[in-house]
């Protein structure tokens, strides 16, 4: 049989060997096994190019029939023989390369010796749609002059059947990945679901992006509502250990992230980045639409971030956003809970006493004062008259104090009248009660820009809630302040509604007192600044000591604004701030502010 016919047979047997796979590692190993039948097997490399890593691999390597350990060198820095075969699309003879200025990649492995001859030929097919080159065959001798012009056409007729086999092991390879990276974005999302416990939820994201994209280091920042700085949540990798730092609105890459809501890939060779890192990808968390932070990775452990690395990590940061939101409302509903349950304690602890204090000394006054009554009826009936009267007057008083109590509990007028008209109620029952016991003057007043007259109707909630602070206020005052009057106004402008209560009492110590807030030392203003907060309000408190107390309410009209506001005061207002920290010098030592 004749050359050319052994050499058409060979080319028919690679074809039919190379095709029938689709695993990259078999293909690349029945390509040499049927190649080497043809070509000597002594000096042999097959190269596999990675265009999203930048990246060729030696995937099979003999020199001198001896197996080369396979290796990996960045493309793109590459100046030897393979790289140029790649980038021209073109093959490449070499009669002896000691004449030549070229360098071939194996030879830097091995300086004590050097191929002479050297041939070279580019995975490509022309007439695949979008090829940009598969990789390289490459076979060499110690010995000049070794190949022709015949093993060149034969070994590129080898490279175009082997380009499609390896292309297509190539798609069939990122599909299987892609299913599974699929079924690990599945996994993540039934992971994340599986808590309601923040610090437990943000240690998954991190596991699950560490795993998956094969970083240095990473952080998951969060939103401040009020400020827009972004704050450090949880670290991996180098800076897992790192102090809490805080990143100022729209500054660096996360800042920009965070203002734009658009994810980043950003190179070392691009500009100068965050915390001097040599690559890096930033995302935003959305939630309705909303920011609420942004996860940053740095520094790709083997090459550069791809555009599907950011695809991947933007499905992470999907799945992650909506899972740090159901923790936050998790923790949210459980400090309602315990609120509820607190005030609620704190509400049959003050009814408990209220009513030993006021309708049951009363009922206990009649009760003492009709047993009297009794006596007269069998011994001086003609005293009897003079007593009706006073006893009268306890049963109105303690008749008067429980609807008082009743109404403060459940306020009718508010419900059918408004506030406005529920205050009138409140205000007049309290000073009929205080006037009796001290001379303390109480007054409302009520100043709108409705042509009628009348404060508008608002939302029952707000409604409900203003009423409960004046309540809140006016009774605090009366017990504790001392004070000569106390003054409640209510005034409406277009746009917002004040509600202010004033006293001339002893007042006390507002900063200390609001500073031990999460003590919960004092629940009066604790109510007081919750409820401001559900109706999305601003609290003012103003108290000199000996000067008396004011405090005021703000509430906006509009609904979208009181929403707004009180994202303001949710978990994130309450977090600690912290300044921003040198994560630089975690990552190489250098001292970058971010």
């Amino acid at each position: 049989m004749g050359r050319e016919r052994k050499d058409l047979v060979a080319l028919y047997n690679i074809a039919v060997a190379v095709g029938s796979s689709l695993s990259l590692k078999e293909v690349i190993w029945r390509l040499y096994k049927e190649a080497t039948r043809s070509i000597d097997p002594s000096n042999f490399a097959i190269v596999i190019y990675d265009e999203h890593k930048d990246k060729l691999t030696f995937y099979l390597v003999y020199d001198q029939y001896k197996p080369v350990k396979p290796f990996a060198i960045k493309h793109s820095a590459n100046r030897g023989l393979i790289s140029q075969v790649l980038n021209e699309k073109k093959p490449q003879l070499i009669d002896d390369l000691t004449k030549t200025s070229e360098q071939f990649e194996i030879n830097r492995m091995h300086p004590n010796k050097s191929a002479r001859s050297w041939l070279g030929v580019p995975f490509f097919n022309a007439n695949l749609p979008g090829e940009n080159g598969q990789g390289v065959i490459a076979i060499w001798n110690y010995k000049p002059n070794v190949y022709s012009q015949r093993d060149l056409w034969f070994l590129s007729e080898i490279a175009t059947q082997a380009a499609i086999a390896i292309r297509n092991a190539n798609l069939f390879e990122a599909s299987q990945r892609r299913l599974l990276e699929m079924s690990v974005v599945n996994d993540v999302a039934r992971t994340l679901s599986s808590t309601l416990q923040l610090d437990k939820v943000l240690h998954r994201i991190m596991d699950q992006v560490e795993e998956m994209l094969n970083v240095s280091a990473g952080f998951l920042l969060l939103k401040d509502p009020v400020t827009d700085d972004l704050f450090f949540q949880i670290g991996l990798g180098q800076t897992k250990n790192i102090d809490p730092f805080r990143i100022p609105k729209g500054k660096g890459v996360a800042g920009h992230v965070a203002a734009t809501g658009k994810p980043l890939h950003v190179e070392k060779k691009q500009h100068v980045i965050d915390f001097n890192a040599r690559n890096l990808l930033c995302v935003p968390l959305i939630l309705h639409d909303q920011v609420i932070g942004v996860l940053e990775v740095l520094n790709k452990k083997e090459g550069n971030f791809s555009q599907h690395d950011l695809e991947l990590l933007s499905s992470i940061a999907s799945f992650a956003g909506i899972a740090i939101e159901n923790a936050r409302l998790h923790e949210s509903v459980l400090s309602e809970r315990d609120r509820v349950i607190a005030a609620e304690e704190e509400a049959r602890k003050a009814l408990a006493r209220d009513l030993h204090d006021g309708p049951v000394q009363l009922v206990s006054s009649l009760s003492m004062r009709l047993n009297f009554c009794q006596r007269l009826f069998r011994e001086n009936p003609e005293l009897l008259p003079k007593e009706f009267p006073p006893a009268m007057q306890l049963a109105d008083r303690a008749v008067h104090q429980m609807r008082t109590m009743l109404f403060e509990l459940r306020p009718l007028a508010l419900e059918v009248d408004g506030l406005e008209s529920a205050l009138k109620t409140f205000v007049d029952r309290q000073q009929h009660d205080i006037a009796t016991k001290q001379r303390t003057r109480l007054t409302l007043s009520i100043e709108t820009d409705n042509p009628q007259g009348h404060l508008t109707r608002q939302d029952t909630k707000v409604e409900g809630a203003l009423f409960a602070i004046v309540q809140e206020a006016v009774t605090n005052a009366i017990k504790h302040a001392q004070s000569s009057y106390i003054h409640v106004q209510l005034r409406e402008t277009p746009t917002a509604v004040y509600t202010t209560v004033t006293d001339d009492g002893i007042g006390f110590n507002a900063e200390e007192t609001m500073n031990t807030y999460s003590q919960r030392s004092s629940l009066g203003l604790l109510n007081i600044k919750e409820r401001t907060e559900l109706i999305g309000g601003d609290l003012a408190i103003r108290s000199v000591s000996g000067k008396g107390t004011k405090i005021r309410v703000f509430v906006p009209k509009a609904h979208q604004e009181r929403l707004r506001k009180r994202g303001q005061s949710g978990i994130l207002s309450n977090s600690k701030r912290v300044h921003t920290g040198m994560l630089t010098a975690v990552l190489n030592g250098t001292n970058n502010d971010h």
